[in-house]
């Protein structure tokens, strides 16, 4: 057998020590007790005899290990312990536990390309700021990172999942409006460009007129048909001043290019084509207009009722008529139409003091009350649809360009705007039409005056003064 080494012989002399110490506790608590256990044991009547060399240590030598600094630092303590049931036991307890990893990871890859296909799509709408889209980019990145610390922390782990999936959501939903809004747009582009071409006319910046027809009739807006509505709008961009000039369906003028020097009703020219009536209006009011928008019964009340109603001021109060297609009771003030409603207040002349001429002055009155609809916060929600509508049952040369250059100035400025009426004057009377072969009609002689009034005021809009 070989010799025991050092460590052998230090942990049996340190276990002989122990066994020493043992043996005295014992001895102490057998004088306490008046009890001697060794005379049992030993068979002895003084076991202050004892010597501890005597004593035979029956436990076996212990087997050479290799200890480690562990076995005797009280910090490990905890990691030695036995795992509960259901716990389970590492590779190594005294290592250190790995750092968790980090959540959220593969969100926040989603969101940043959910929030750049976003900025993609307004891009593309052309309708949108370029510094909104900067802030917007700049409020995604700090919202990506919200929900990405949010999910890394336990009691905000589920509201951080929310956040990131309702910002996924968003960016869809922005990037379908996005899509139908700009489809809209090339669908009304599209249709009725048979004019010269007006794609140099700068609609954000430059002063422009544009002619709003209304026609007769239900259904199809390509159809030919009279004009009863004939009102022009002179828009200034940078002041915010519109004008709404209107002239009587009646008003006896020539038709440039058809009549040849001979009068008719304003509201035949309608017959001949939308550029007969622009050329006629722009030949009384000695000015361009180089835009128009054509409407009819269909679309105006497909609109009204898209913008959710709108609010009218009348000066009067009054019953429509059954020719209005619409009885109903007009209280003086404010009136909250539907798109039915809304036409037949334009429509009615019969039950009127001042027939054609206050029935003018309806008609401006429903466009003013729709351009302030259109200008509220609130369009921006309903412009899918209204433009979609729009593009089923309304006519425009305006190019996309310029409808999109329109919308982005109004908000950039987020300005109000200025809204007067004006309308053509003339006296009542009987004469021969070129488009009617048969007896006179009534006609409406013009007042040169009133002329010359919306001339200076049309002038004074494009030129960029205040009109009061």
């Amino acid at each position: 057998m070989a010799r025991p080494g050092r460590r052998e012989r230090e942990e049996y002399e340190e276990l002989k020590r122990r066994k020493k110490r043992q043996l005295e506790r014992q001895k102490n608590h057998a004088r306490m007790r008046d009890y001697n256990p060794y005379e049992i044991e030993y068979g002895m009547d003084d076991y202050d005899d004892i010597e501890i060399d005597d004593i035979e240590i029956e436990e076996e030598m212990p087997v050479r290990r290799r200890r480690s600094a562990e076995d005797l630092d009280r910090r490990y303590q905890n990691q030695n312990r036995r795992p509960r049931q259901g716990q389970r036991r590492n590779s190594s307890q005294q290592k250190k536990e790995a750092p968790a990893k980090p959540k959220g990871g593969g969100l926040a890859k989603v969101q940043m390309a959910a929030g750049g296909c976003l900025l993609a799509a307004f891009l593309y709408l052309g309708m949108i700021p370029l510094h909104y889209i900067a802030i917007l980019a700049l409020l995604w990145i700090l919202l990506v990172m919200a929900a990405y610390w949010m999910q890394n922390r336990k009691k905000k782990a589920g509201a951080g999942r929310v956040l990131a999936c309702s910002m996924i959501l968003l960016a869809a939903g922005g990037c379908y409006y996005s899509i139908i809004t700009k489809a809209a747009l090339d669908k009304i582009s599209v249709e009725g460009q048979n004019l010269a071409d007006v794609s140099g006319i700068n609609t954000a910046k430059e002063p422009f007129s544009i002619y709003i027809s209304g026609i007769d009739v239900y259904g199809e807006i390509t159809q030919e048909s009279r004009s009863d509505v004939n009102i022009i709008a002179t828009v200034n961009p940078n002041t915010h001043e519109v004008l709404l000039t209107t002239t009587p369906r009646d008003y006896y003028v020539e038709i440039p290019g058809v009549t040849n020097g001979e009068k008719d009703k304003l509201t035949h020219a309608g017959i001949y084509g939308i550029d007969r009536s622009m050329a006629t209006l722009g030949a009384l009011y000695e000015m361009e207009v180089p835009f128009y928008v054509r409407v009819n019964f269909t679309s105006l009340i497909e609109m009204v009722d898209v913008l959710g109603g709108i609010d009218v001021k009348s000066d009067m109060a009054f019953t429509t008529s059954e020719d209005s297609e619409c009885v109903m009771d007009v209280k003086e003030g404010m009136n909250h139409f539907n798109g039915k409603q809304a036409l037949a207040f334009c429509r009615e002349r019969h039950n009127l003091p001042d027939g054609d001429n206050q029935r003018g002055k309806h008609q401006q009155a429903v466009i003013e009350a729709m351009i302030k609809k259109v200008m509220s916060p609130m369009i921006l929600v309903r412009a899918p649809k209204l433009l979609d509508k729009v593009s089923e049952s309304a006519e425009t040369n305006m190019t996309e360009k310029q409808m999109q250059s329109l919308v982005k100035n109004q908000l950039t400025t987020l300005k109000g705007w200025n809204i007067h009426s004006v309308a053509a004057t003339g006296t009542g009377d009987r004469a021969y039409c070129y488009s009617y072969s048969g007896n006179s009609l009534y006609v409406t002689i013009p007042d040169m005056e009133s002329i010359a009034n919306i001339e200076s005021m049309i002038n004074a809009v494009e030129a960029g003064e205040k009109l009061e």
